[in-house]
C-alpha cells in the first residue's frame, strides 16, 4: 500500500479545567474556543488534516461536525490535570499514522489562545518545508523589556537581559522573545517520537507583537478580556 505524506494539525482539548470550567467550550463572539481553533487551522494552505484529541463528548461532536479526525475518548492518563502535552501529541499522531500515513511535519494549536496573527502558522510550516535541517518553528512574542529571574539555589535575582542592552532606547534595543507555541507551532514528528520533545534544537522563530499576546484563557478574567478584544473588531 502506498504511504501518503501529509501535514496534520493537532488540537488538544480535554474536558476538565480547574481555573475555568469547560474553558475549551467557552464562547467568544458566540463561537466556542474549539471552533475558533478549527477555523484557523482550516485557513492554512499547508494543513491537510485536523486532529482533535479530547475526552469531552461535546468537543468530539463539534470535531466530527467539522469533519476533523476525532480521537475520543482520549486515554484518561493523557487527560489529567498534570498530564503533559507531548505524550498526548504523540498519541494523536501515532493514531493518525495507523492509516498508512507518513508524517514529517506536524502543526499544533492551543485552544486557549484564539487570537492569532494572520498566516503565522503557515509561516512556521513554510520554514520547515524550505529547510530540512530546521526541526521546529514557532510563534515568538517580541519584547524590548529587561528580564530577571530568581535562582533556584541562591534565591537571588539575576538579570537575563545582556547588560549592554539594559539602557538602550527601545528603537535600537535587541529584542528578547517569548516562546508561544500555543499560538502556532510546526515541528518534526521525528523529534517528538525520538526525544519526546515538542520543540527541537534547530529552530526558526516567527516574531509577532500586539494584543494577541495578551490572551491565554484560563480564568473568567481572561475570558472577559478576550470578549472585549473580539467585540472591538481588532484586526490581527
Amino acid at each position: 500500500m502506498k504511504i501518503s505524506k501529509r501535514i496534520p494539525c493537532v488540537i488538544l482539548a480535554r474536558k476538565n479545567s480547574k481555573g475555568l470550567k469547560k474553558k475549551n467550550l467557552a464562547k467568544i463572539g458566540n463561537i466556542p474556543l474549539i471552533q475558533h481553533a478549527i477555523n484557523y487551522a482550516k485557513k492554512s494552505r499547508y494543513v491537510t488534516d485536523i486532529i482533535i484529541s479530547t475526552d469531552d463528548p461535546q468537543i468530539a461532536k463539534i470535531s466530527k461536525k467539522n469533519k476533523c479526525i476525532t480521537i475520543f475518548p482520549r486515554p484518561k492518563s493523557l487527560s489529567l490535570d498534570n498530564s503533559k502535552t507531548e505524550p498526548a501529541l504523540l498519541h494523536a499522531l501515532n493514531y493518525f499514522k495507523k492509516e498508512k500515513i507518513d508524517i514529517d511535519i506536524y502543526a499544533y494549536l492551543q485552544v486557549t489562545e484564539p487570537f492569532r496573527p494572520n498566516k503565522i502558522l503557515d509561516k512556521c510550516i513554510k520554514n520547515l518545508i524550505n529547510d530540512k535541517n530546521i526541526e521546529s518553528s514557532f510563534a515568538a512574542y517580541e519584547m524590548h523589556k529587561n528580564f530577571w529571574k530568581k535562582t533556584a539555589k541562591t534565591k537571588k535575582y539575576i538579570m537575563l537581559t545582556d547588560k549592554s542592552e539594559r539602557y538602550k532606547p527601545r528603537q535600537v534595543k535587541n529584542p528578547i522573545f517569548r516562546e508561544d507555541s500555543g499560538i502556532s507551532l510546526a515541528s518534526r514528528y521525528k523529534i517528538l517520537k525520538t526525544k519526546k520533545q515538542r520543540i527541537g534544537d534547530k529552530v526558526i522563530l516567527v516574531p509577532y507583537n500586539g494584543v494577541s499576546a495578551l490572551v491565554d484563557i484560563h480564568s473568567i478574567d481572561d475570558l472577559n478580556l478576550a470578549k472585549k478584544i473580539y467585540d472591538s473588531k481588532f484586526k490581527f
